[in-house]
């Protein structure tokens, strides 16, 4: 789990399992090797390594299983292989990186090592075109889904960055989204997307239609948040008193994943909690908070 929060305490790297016992953390503030300034996004390659971007050193740092720090890759402008605000990250089934080069409004495909390989996309509201892109994901054919933050959309590319589908409002009205910030594929080939403007998850099939949407069901806190719920005697008696259920709704989600067991992770920035769900048949249904 990637924190970003106050800058000198909050940028750091914390690893924690589905039963929420603190697992170990690395990184903090600072523009030295291993440290971060401003993390934007996470992920691991398939030999376990993790990939930080930091969108204020525009580089991808990246560490050991372990949190050792290995080396990072990157340098600041516009050409290929540079970066200016770099975003969300991505692994394809080859071992290549893929990274949202926001304010350079692309994306761009590196070796592990950082080696150029392939980029697309520019400036523009037409379809292939970004602006300000955020979140990435990839799937299991290799094609690649990109959260348009400034266009209000999702587009699905193939590997060669031909556009294949836009994740957009319908003809019926719904659907529509307002800075979307995050993106996942889950192994039927639905789509998740972080719906930051509007508090909510909205869910699209393969082909881009819309299904339905999650607006957050937190009813029973953490169990850190729990423990210190119950250890002050007048916030349990406040919340008792209180209509509680405006803090179970999303508030400003900021990223998704779906694991292995499609489970739905969605990260909410302003509230600083997880919300995860199991998906079931027909339907999602809230699972636990951490």
């Amino acid at each position: 789990m990637l924190s970003r929060g106050v800058e000198q305490l909050g940028q750091r790297v914390s690893k924690i399992n589905f039963e929420s016992e603190f697992q170990g953390q690395f990184g903090s503030f600072g523009g030295e090797d291993g440290r971060f300034m401003w993390p934007r996004s996470i992920d691991t390659d398939q030999d376990g390594r993790v990939y930080v971007s930091d969108e204020y050193l525009n580089r991808i740092s990246i560490f050991d299983a372990e949190g050792a720090f290995r080396y990072h890759f990157g340098r600041t402008g516009s050409e290929e292989g540079e970066l200016n605000g770099p975003s969300g990250i991505a692994f394809d089934s080859q071992n290549s990186v893929w990274v949202v080069d926001s304010m350079n409004h692309r994306i761009q495909s590196f070796s592990v090592i950082g080696e150029f390989q392939f980029g697309f996309g520019r400036q523009g509201d037409s379809d292939g075109n970004f602006e300000m892109p955020w979140g990435i994901c990839i799937d299991n054919f290799d094609n690649i889904y990109v959260a348009d933050w400034g266009n209000n959309r999702v587009q699905k590319f193939s590997s060669t960055g031909e556009l294949l589908v836009k994740f957009e409002r319908s003809s019926s009205g719904v659907g529509d989204l307002k800075g979307p910030s995050g993106v996942a594929v889950d192994s039927d080939g639905d789509v998740y997307v972080t719906d930051w403007g509007n508090h909510r998850v909205q869910i699209y099939d393969a082909k881009g239609r819309y299904i339905t949407a999650l607006i957050g069901d937190a009813q029973d806190p953490s169990p850190w948040t729990q423990t210190y719920i119950n250890a002050n005697p007048e916030i349990l008696k406040a919340r008792r008193r209180a209509d509680m259920e405006p803090e179970w709704r999303f508030h400003r989600p900021v990223a998704v994943n779906v694991d292995s067991s499609d489970r739905i992770v969605v990260l909410e920035s302003y509230r600083h909690r997880i919300q995860i769900y199991n998906k079931l048949k027909n339907y999602e249904e809230h699972s636990l908070n951490l």
